[in-house]
């Protein structure tokens, strides 16, 4: 991507100084974008968590169960991809034309899913790649916008807020893929259409400023993508083919922006220690990130012998718990600082899977409705703080790529943990028993990969806890 160099930095579009009258002006504007593309994303976390709430529901009615997962997976992968091309366009390109463009594909795929979605699963497929692909834009451009023109102090409240609408979002989607499961789940996909009719609004006050002469390094996207999809695909699959596409793409990639004249992400990225340490953090710990609902909903249903809706009626609120939560994560994250709500936030996700497993002997409503709970509040307190952390491990005119990245490793660590730990629900491993105490069989199975998902989460938080030191140390030394 062709760019601008400043003492050897890759740069983008410059960012007015805080307190600027053009730092003002953009400011006013982004206030004014903010909710509809808020509005958006509502839309897009809707699909997401409401597709990945039933997909084995659809997998059954159309006669693909052993595909199923792939309703989940595959999006998961695009949504990767766009989170990084999104997140590094934001520091070259004009955040209106992106958003134009991400809420037609967004529409366009909802359109087909409504229509066509019952003929084939793998029309749900391309319709859910298309929303994936397309709604992230919101996403995206909120976290830019955030990013480069909210005042430095006020950027964790609206990170929370960001963390707030995501888990109502999540929580709608959870609902109502428990209910329009039992009607008709391509309805689903209607919602999203009314997105067109924000487009106005948002033209007139996105920004519409570039880097001039700045081309989008399609060959380096091109790369990752296949990077990030091969491994996906094959801890999907498990096969030779898939093992070495990864390696492949991977050498590939580095080799490229070792060798490219101007690539999206330059290898300073991947020397510079305080972003390798939070992207593990994040990757380690948003690993169960997408399992936790097909999770309590597969214990639901092959546990407790529930149908969705019940199951949604209870998991819902944990959910929502995380969604109030977030408008007070901002304020209590500036109190208490970034390092001590990671830890806090951490700690109660590992212990939250935990408790899942221990509290499956007790009943549905303990071990989908309060365990869950404990999760989601720990949810509520990373996002913010570690996003907040990414952003101050470079230059702000930077800060687009590693939002991108962030996105991708969430997306990635998320995908491959749901093919992972999909694949053990529906092959019956660990069933033989556990030390929560559960029957031999299915029981025994879900105790057991939410034991090991609590573990891995755990082992986030010493990681940051072993590097905190060290990575904000880092950020204190760039100049701002």
């Amino acid at each position: 991507m062709a760019n601008t160099e400043k003492q050897g930095q890759v740069i983008g579009v410059p960012v007015p100084e805080e307190g600027s009258a053009e730092f003002e002006k953009m400011n006013k504007m982004a206030k004014k974008a903010i909710p509809l593309i808020l509005l958006i994303f509502t839309f897009g976390i809707l699909e997401q968590q409401a597709f990945g709430m039933i997909f084995v529901n659809i997998g059954d009615q159309l006669g693909s169960a052993s595909l199923a997962s792939l309703i989940t997976s595959i999006p998961g992968i695009i949504l990767g991809i766009v989170c990084v091309i999104y997140g590094s366009l934001g520091d070259f390109v004009s955040l209106k034309k992106m958003t134009v463009l991400g809420v037609v594909i967004f529409v366009v795929g909802s359109v087909i899913g409504f229509l066509f979605g019952p003929m084939n699963i793998w029309v749900v497929i391309i319709a859910r790649v298309l929303q994936a692909a397309g709604g992230q834009v919101a996403g995206s451009v909120f976290l830019v916008l955030v990013s480069k023109y909210i005042a430095k102090e006020n950027r964790v409240i609206y990170y929370g807020i960001f963390v707030a609408v995501f888990r109502f979002s999540a929580a709608l989607g959870v609902v109502a893929a428990g209910y329009v499961a039992q009607i008709d789940w391509r309805w689903l996909f209607a919602a999203p259409i009314v997105s067109v009719f924000f487009l106005p609004s948002l033209i007139k006050n996105l920004p519409d400023v570039k880097v001039e002469g700045a081309n989008i390094d399609w060959a380096g996207f091109a790369l990752i993508g296949a990077f990030a999809g091969a491994v996906t695909m094959f801890f999907t699959d498990m096969n030779a083919f898939w093992a070495i596409s990864s390696v492949i793409t991977l050498i590939l990639f580095i080799v490229y922006i070792n060798k490219a004249k101007n690539p999206f992400i330059t290898p300073e990225f991947f020397k510079n220690p305080a972003f390798i340490a939070t992207m593990s953090v994040i990757f380690i710990g948003y690993f169960f990130s997408y399992t936790l609902n097909a999770g309590v909903n597969a214990i639901g249903l092959n546990v407790f012998h529930m149908n969705s809706a019940e199951v949604s009626n209870l998991l819902v609120w944990s959910i929502l718990l995380a969604a109030v939560l977030g408008f007070v994560c901002g304020p209590v994250v500036k109190r208490i600082g970034r390092s001590a709500a990671i830890i806090m936030a951490l700690a109660f996700m590992g212990l939250g899977l935990v408790a899942i497993a221990f509290a499956i002997p007790y009943g549905a409503v303990a071990a989908l409705g309060i365990a869950p709970c404990i999760y989601y509040f720990g949810t509520s307190f990373f996002y913010s703080p570690i996003v907040d952390t990414a952003t101050l491990t470079v230059p702000p005119e930077e800060s687009g790529r590693v939002l991108g990245a962030n996105d991708l490793v969430q997306a990635i660590t998320g995908s491959v943990g749901v093919a992972v730990f999909g694949s053990m629900f529906s092959s019956g491993a660990l069933s033989g028993g556990s030390i929560t105490g559960v029957d031999a069989g299915a029981a025994s199975t879900y105790s057991n990969v939410f034991l090991i998902g609590g573990a891995i989460v755990l082992s986030a938080l010493i990681i940051f806890i072993f590097t905190k030191k060290m990575i904000y140390r880092y950020a204190n030394s760039i100049k701002r």
